[in-house]
């Protein structure tokens, strides 16, 4: 389960497709602040300066005309033309770039999921509310790295959305009939998706592939925790134990290439923190032996890794003090390489 690390031109090509990512996204995000528009009204004979913010006229009134309001007027229309036409050149460049991307290999991560992320990001849900754990962080790792993992770690036909119930949800709107629900995300993705049932924690596309909404247990079984992220016909977010772990890890944020070449920010859990994890789940005794294993496998993989190519994530225990001691200690024994760093669980 070597390894293969990218080629310079690999880099290059990755490395120029995650700044036009970010480039785009701060165009995306300033785009939105023009949304609507800003005209003249006219009212008992006077005429005055009116900003919309939806298509159903909802807005305020800037005040009668006057050298500012004009001023206002004239510069809010030639902002507006320069972002968007600025949004327009990069998604031109984005498209160039994802043919680039394929022909380069680095087109790794499956396109739902990337349509996925993309969404969550214009939403201002990712990392904020919403993290992915499980096997698909691998895809953030391997890229900060700038390598590629062996396909076998990776291959799974579901996506597992950790929701930090902490921070105040706030929706940020990017159309007109936006609602808060998560499942509407999902379908703006893939029109496919829909929910396994009422209040089911997990939707599924007509290819089989699922995203699952996860969340930590309540601390005490007595306090009942906000479970939906919309209304009532949302998902219901499955309550897992020790996921409080993971949430109170630093976040890692990297992007990562779709399958069609487009790319898209990713959030995980700190690598250090997905690898004690891991290790943790890989040792309880009701989980199942095949998934045990591969548990183990990932850990492995995203330890060496870290220790190989991303210098700058060292093993302190100060790192991972949202876990209990033994689980640290634990994990160390379980990996039981002599090339950790000293300080690795003291």
């Amino acid at each position: 389960m070597l390894p293969f690390e990218m080629t310079d031109e690999q880099r290059r090509i990755y490395l120029d497709t995650a700044q036009l990512h970010e480039a785009y996204m701060d165009a995306f995000f300033k785009s939105r602040s023009y949304r609507g528009g800003m005209h003249w009204k006219k009212a008992k004979g006077k005429k005055y300066l009116f900003r919309s913010l939806d298509r159903h006229g909802y807005g305020k009134s800037l005040g009668p005309s006057s050298q500012e309001t004009e001023a206002i007027y004239d510069n809010f229309h030639k902002q507006k033309k320069q972002v968007l036409t600025k949004l327009h050149q990069l998604k031109e460049k984005l498209r160039e770039q994802a043919r680039f991307c394929k022909a380069a290999r680095i087109a790794r991560v499956p396109r739902v999921v990337t349509a996925i992320l993309r969404l969550l990001e214009q939403h201002r849900l990712l990392g904020r509310n919403l993290q992915i754990v499980g096997t698909h962080a691998l895809y953030a790792y391997e890229a900060r790295a700038g390598l590629f993992l062996e396909r076998g770690l990776l291959a799974t036909q579901d996506m597992d959305l950790l929701w930090d119930i902490r921070p105040k949800l706030r929706l940020f709107a990017v159309a007109d009939t936006d609602t808060s629900d998560l499942i509407d995300i999902l379908q703006r993705a893939d029109r496919s998706f829909d929910m396994l049932g009422k209040k089911s924690f997990r939707a599924v596309n007509q290819t089989g592939y699922m995203v699952d909404l996860i969340k930590p247990e309540p601390k005490s079984f007595l306090s009942k925790e906000k479970r939906q992220i919309g209304g009532t016909s949302d998902l219901m977010a499955a309550e897992i134990k020790n996921l409080q772990w993971l949430i109170a890890a630093p976040k890692f944020d990297q992007v990562v290439i779709g399958e069609d070449g487009f790319p898209a920010k990713m959030v995980v859990p700190d690598p250090r923190a997905f690898a004690v994890h891991k290790l943790w789940l890989s040792s309880q005794k009701n989980r199942a032996a095949i998934k045990k294993k591969r548990d183990r496998s990932q850990a492995l993989a995203v330890c060496k890794l870290v220790l190989a190519y991303m210098p700058e994530f060292e093993f302190k225990q100060e790192v991972l003090r949202m876990f209990p001691k033994d689980v640290v200690s634990d994990g160390v024994q379980a990996l039981g390489t002599p090339d950790l760093p000293p300080g690795y669980g003291e």
